[in-house]
């Protein structure tokens, strides 16, 4: 009996950690090909080095005038900028034309402007206990 309740004690503490809700709203999306891939990186070191902490990909089936919006319930708190890919032909990376992406691209609370990628610190952000709305334009050159 002893063993049932500190099982369920530990439940309950572990979903408290991530019951918060991180909301996503993608806009600027142009078509419904392929899917969009997410990577949530937690430090420069893994964006640079494009190894990301949590990887997640979604279909555009829920596609509504370009934009789709994800709830995720099961992200850690922490801190975490995402880069979204729009994978059109679905090979897992990023294609490019005389080093120019062809594939839409976008970055959390982010708006880029130029060919360069931003720095982790430029769309980065802290989820805590309270549930967070986070806002990517998606970009296609």
């Amino acid at each position: 009996m002893k063993t049932i309740f500190i099982s369920v004690l530990l439940s309950l503490m572990a979903s408290m950690l991530c019951s918060q809700t991180l909301t996503i709203k993608i806009s600027g999306i142009e078509n419904t090909n392929g899917k969009l891939s997410l990577a949530f990186f937690t430090c420069e070191q893994e964006y640079k080095s494009e190894k990301p902490k949590i990887s997640r990909s979604i279909s555009k089936q829920n596609l509504q005038n370009g934009t789709i919006t994800i709830e995720y319930r099961d992200i850690p708190q922490g801190r975490y900028g995402i880069a979204v890919l729009d994978d059109e032909n679905q090979n897992g990376k990023m294609d490019y034309s005389f080093f120019v992406p062809v594939e839409g691209f976008g970055f959390s609370n982010y708006s880029q402007t130029g060919l360069s990628k931003p720095n982790y610190n430029n769309f980065c952000f802290t989820l805590g206990s309270n549930s967070k709305t986070i806002i990517i334009k998606m970009r296609y050159l």
